[in-house]
């Protein structure tokens, strides 16, 4: 395994963390079925983390990348005390990391992701915390468990995006932040297929009036859009694309 990785990680090195974009037009069973099992490849968790360390470094030296400043920007707005927040798509659970760097307040902190592989790293990286693995289609807690539900750079890997939105909101007493969505304004919300870290995926860029619709239908008013990490596939889909951080007020 430790082989593999090193493997991957000198083949990654040199190249973008994303590659080999191409739209789909047909969602076909068995293809649909290979790329929703790339980001459980038990090699992904130390790669991905290989590759944020540097981040991490170069925010804790006071020059934080602006994904990592917008999370920050859209917990200031909120202003709870002490809330308790729910991060789906943790990961290793580095956004903990980054909230307790830029942030400085106190929050209680929970982290859920598809892998066990990567919930396994975040014991092992930061133990005082908790973590469960679980689909964000179907998340494995009571209604109103969390004051913030974050949903962390996941919503763009999940075909079924719009239970996860329903999902976010059921969750949540009263926030919900959507970190790091593409979107773009003309075309409809296209599905494409990509390598991530290596690894067969999928990715669904978001037409932004139609995910405005999603979070009106799901009783969510988006109250700040924050920039986030430039992403531009306009070589892919014929127009820009851009990330953005929604920070969204559940109403009765």
């Amino acid at each position: 395994m430790l082989l593999n990785i090193v493997r991957h990680l000198r083949a990654t090195s040199e190249k973008p963390t994303s590659t080999d974009y191409e739209v789909i037009d047909a969602l076909v069973p068995d293809r649909v079925s290979e790329l929703l099992k790339g980001w459980t490849s038990p090699i992904i968790p130390q790669i991905q983390q290989a590759a944020f360390d540097p981040l991490l470094r170069q925010m804790r030296a006071g020059n934080p990348r602006q994904d990592f400043v917008a999370l920050a920007t859209a917990m200031n707005m909120i202003g709870l005390a002490n809330p308790l927040l729910i991060e789906v798509g943790c990961g290793s659970g580095w956004n903990r990391e980054v909230l307790a760097c830029l942030w400085k307040r106190p929050f209680r902190y929970v982290g859920l992701d598809y892998s066990p592989g990567m919930t396994d790293l975040g014991k092992q990286r930061y133990p005082d915390t908790k973590f469960a693995v679980g689909d964000a289609t179907c998340l494995p807690f009571q209604d109103g468990a969390c004051d913030i539900l974050l949903s962390g750079t996941v919503l763009m890997h999940l075909l079924g995006y719009q239970q996860a939105i329903w999902e976010s909101c059921r969750l949540t007493r009263q926030w919900c932040i959507f970190h790091t969505v593409p979107v773009l304004q003309h075309r409809k919300t296209t599905i494409l297929s990509k390598k991530a870290y290596s690894q067969p995926t999928i990715e669904v860029i978001f037409n932004e009036r139609e995910l405005y619709r999603l979070f009106e239908q799901n009783r969510l008013v988006v109250r700040k859009v924050i920039d986030s990490m430039p992403y531009n596939l306009e070589s892919v889909l014929g127009e820009p694309t851009f990330n953005k951080t929604y920070l969204c007020q559940k109403i009765a």
